[in-house]
Parts: C-alpha cells; structure tokens; sequence
C-alpha cells in the first residue's frame, strides 16, 4: 500500500528511490563534515617542511617567552632585555643555596620591576622570605587568573601548597584571604 506517493520499503520521495543522507552528499562533494585540514596531503606536506618548523617555532618562542630568531629580536627586542631577563631567571633557577636564592631574587626585582607571566616562576616566588615579595607574585598571579592566563593545565602542581602555606601562615590577613580566593578559584 504506498502513502502519499512513497513506497513502504524505505525509498523516498515519488520516484521511489533512496535518498541519500547529507554525509553522502558532503562526500560525494569532497567535503565531509569530518574533513579536517590533517586529511589533506598538501597541508600535511606544508606542516613536515624545514620552514614551517622554524616559523611554527619562533611563533611558539614569541608568545611563550622562549628565544627569539634573530630576526624576530631585532624587531620585538632590539635592546636584548627580553634575553637577559629570560637569563637571569635562569640564573635564579640555578641558585645553590635558598640564602643565594633568596638574595638573586631581590636583586632580579631591583633589575627587572615588572614580574613575568611565567606561572612557575611566580610559584617560586610565592616561597620567598620577604612578604612583599610574595605578595607581589601573588598579585601577579591573581591577574593572571582574571585575564584566563592562568590555565589550571599549566599550574605547577606545587601552587596548590604555597598558597595554602600562605593561607596559613601569614601574618596579614587580607594576603591570607587572597592566598584562599586565588586557591579556590584554581580548584574548580
């Protein structure tokens, strides 16, 4: 028995053919919904050439604070202090004493005012004896979570335990309240 021109056996329309679905079509076209750039041998070939690895790389190092091609240096940092501040941080890492450690870390902040958006160089920081200091890291690192810069993927894990140190053992109130805020809002 057909119904409005249909047969019962699953064909459509009038002529009582199949229709085809939308994922026929689209691959009948060449353009699947699924197509992604990662199919296409041209593109692939792009992304393994020399060139795209060094231009993938110092788009990496511009935006992560790496080492800049040097022709990238001459025109985001002709004077080199993006270098020297990515050195002397180096040099604080590689600190043999917390004394020396402690000292590098205030001479670093005498040179270099303005803290970097290094999430684990904050949370070094946040270890420091003096409260201004901390409190200085910590307020960077409170920006940072308002901005969306501070992913909870690229968090140290060690962050978790300073701020709660902080929480607990800080003698101004209002860093302790701070320290709480920031550690609940990276949890969630």
């Amino acid at each position: 028995m057909k119904e409005m021109g249909r047969d019962n056996d699953g064909g459509g329309g009038y002529s009582g053919k199949r229709n085809k679905s939308w994922r026929e079509i689209d691959a009948a076209r060449g353009k699947s919904r699924s197509h992604s750039r990662h199919d296409d041998p041209a593109q692939q070939r792009i992304e393994r050439s020399a060139s795209y690895e060094k231009y993938k790389a110092a788009a990496d190092a511009l935006f992560t604070g790496g080492e800049l091609p040097e022709g990238l240096a001459k025109t985001f940092d002709p004077e080199g202090k993006r270098k020297a501040q990515k050195q002397a941080m180096q040099k604080l890492l590689e600190a043999e004493d917390r004394k020396s450690w402690a000292q590098g870390v205030v001479e670093y902040l005498e040179k270099y005012p303005e803290l970097p958006d290094d999430p684990y160089f904050l949370d070094s920081l946040l270890d420091h004896p003096r409260e201004r200091i901390v409190d200085k890291a910590l307020g960077k690192l409170e920006g940072m979570e308002e901005a969306g810069k501070l992913v909870k993927a690229k968090v140290p894990k060690s962050l978790d335990q300073r701020l709660k140190g902080i929480e607990l053992t800080s003698l101004d109130p209002d860093m302790q309240e701070r320290a709480k805020t920031l550690r609940e809002k990276l949890r969630v």
